[in-house]
């Protein structure tokens, strides 16, 4: 509609416009020449605002020239492709997060028990209603490279106690993340390699 509508007011402009320039070319140099471009300038510009107010009179409504120009995208699947940015975002985000935090633990630990060796895993999960990522869980795997001299060691079957020493240590590593990360020591796990 629009495009009828400016086509057809382009014709107008042009039809008039070959036609002053042919009225012009017609009279001879006198006043009626000057008359004559007088009048026909009033009729160019009668031509030009006469559509212009042809829209004012039907109330014209930007919004409904809008409207014919956005059903063409089709909005479907612009949403389709937004969610899955957004997924893919939310997952890269979630790896890189996940790798930072990793990387930050294996550091605080290597920091706090120089003479161990320990293996990182986490698992983190986002949250969409608070748009947050949560850690579920921190697993340690560790190992002492500590060199001992070789114990005696006596085989007891009511001994509960099979490495305390080890047992120890796991305590004071779950504690140590419990206290950097502020995390809840239920969801990280100690365990030897």
């Amino acid at each position: 509609m629009f495009l009828k509508f400016l086509r057809s007011w382009i014709v107008n402009i042009a039809t008039v416009v070959l036609f002053i320039t042919a009225v012009e070319m017609l009279l001879p140099n006198n006043n009626l020449k000057k008359y004559s471009k007088f009048v026909m300038g009033l009729i160019l510009m009668v031509t030009l605002i006469n559509p212009l107010i042809k829209l004012i009179d039907k109330d014209f409504n930007i919004n409904k020239y809008y409207y014919e120009f956005s059903k063409g995208i089709d909005h479907e699947e612009s949403k389709e492709s937004f969610f899955q940015y957004k997924e893919k975002n939310i997952e890269r985000t979630k790896e890189n997060f996940n790798k930072n935090l990793q990387e930050v633990v294996d550091k605080k630990l290597k920091n706090k028990f120089p003479k161990g060796k320990f293996k990182v895993d986490t698992k983190v999960e986002f949250n969409e209603e608070d748009n947050n990522f949560t850690i579920e869980g921190i697993k340690v795997g560790f190992k002492d490279k500590r060199v001992e001299k070789v114990k005696k060691v006596q085989v007891s079957i009511n001994e509960n106690d099979n490495n305390s020493e080890e047992d120890e240590l796991s305590k004071d590593i779950r504690n140590y993340l419990s206290e950097e990360l502020g995390l809840s020591k239920d969801i990280i796990s100690v365990n030897k390699m």
